[in-house]
């Protein structure tokens, strides 16, 4: 029978999924989150105690003699990494770079945009990003939070060079003064406080 899992620190509907042996897809579509998806709006930004509906696997037949060995391989979808540089706001083009995960590496050129794009499996947690300027950047994958959450501020902050503070849910006078230092760069009222007109040009920024 479906079962209920509750979302730890550096969980996502993909890597449950995965985890579960199903695709993305299945797990979030599922009637029993319904209303986890009216809530969170994105499968891989949720907060730590969600409860996620995985439902029952379902047996698939595939013909085959008897009498001889066959090899079945598990088809995977890929989740896509997405890292955009930006140099005061102006993207970094044409930079080459090194990802690596584990053993794996990968390597390329950001695009017209300063976009990285790449496939990576959903069980991959965490990796470095190595540009030819001599940058290095360690990061988490699975880590941002809902933007209306204090940890999914903070992420968000964090990545965009405005907040070097803890992620812990915490409101501080750190946290207020790197969100007024964000709405005066961007020309919101600068109060401190997340508003609507802030978390929405946060989500333009900051996509996951």
């Amino acid at each position: 029978m479906p079962k209920q899992h509750i979302i730890e620190a550096g969980e996502s509907t993909e890597s449950v999924a995965w985890d579960n042996g199903h695709f993305w897809e299945t797990v979030w579509n599922d009637g029993g989150n319904a209303d986890l998806k009216q809530r969170r709006q994105d499968p891989n930004i949720l907060e730590e105690g969600d409860v996620l509906v995985v439902p029952d696997r379902r047996p698939k037949q595939e013909p085959g003699a008897t009498d001889l060995r066959h090899r079945f391989r598990r088809k995977g979808v890929p989740s896509m990494l997405r890292v955009r540089l930006l140099d005061q706001d102006k993207p970094r083009a044409g930079v080459r770079w090194i990802l690596k995960f584990g053993r794996k590496s990968i390597s390329g050129a950001t695009d017209a945009e300063g976009w990285i794009k790449c496939p990576i499996m959903p069980d991959v947690t965490d990796g470095s990003l190595t540009l030819e300027t001599g940058e290095v950047y360690n990061f988490e994958i699975g880590t941002v939070r809902p933007v209306k959450s204090l940890r999914g501020l903070q992420n968000r902050l964090r990545n965009l060079g405005y907040y070097g503070g803890a992620i812990d849910g915490e409101m501080s006078s750190e946290l207020s003064a790197a969100i007024e230092k964000f709405q005066m760069h961007y020309q919101l009222p600068a109060t401190g406080q997340a508003d609507e007109a802030t978390e929405s040009k946060l989500l333009e920024l900051h996509l996951s």
